[in-house]
């Protein structure tokens, strides 16, 4: 995947950055890496990495909707959602930031 990215805007516990993604334009919702997260650095810094590139060094990868669900979003309003499905053991999971 590839991004063209602005400056970061801090909305507390998330980064949210403008861009491009597969060339339309895109804002990226980043969990933010506070000085303070020690211990979940490693976690947040892959979800990142994961939302910036579309990969994981777990080697999950992001899947996007197609380009008909996506045109479809964008004529109705709507923000589209995607998912990436680390490994079990990827500290990225949801049930480790829990």
């Amino acid at each position: 995947m590839s991004s063209e990215t602005g400056m970061p805007h801090d909305y507390g516990h998330h980064d949210v950055t403008f861009g491009r993604v597969h060339g339309e334009p895109a804002a990226l919702v980043l969990p933010a890496i506070p000085e303070s997260a020690s211990a979940s650095r490693e976690d947040l810094a892959r979800r990142r990495i994961s939302a910036m590139t579309g990969r994981c060094p777990c080697g999950a990868a992001l899947r996007l909707p197609n380009r008909a669900e996506r045109r479809a979003a964008v004529r109705a309003g709507q923000v589209l959602s995607v998912a990436i499905e680390h490994e079990d053991d990827c500290p990225a999971i949801a049930e480790a930031l829990r």
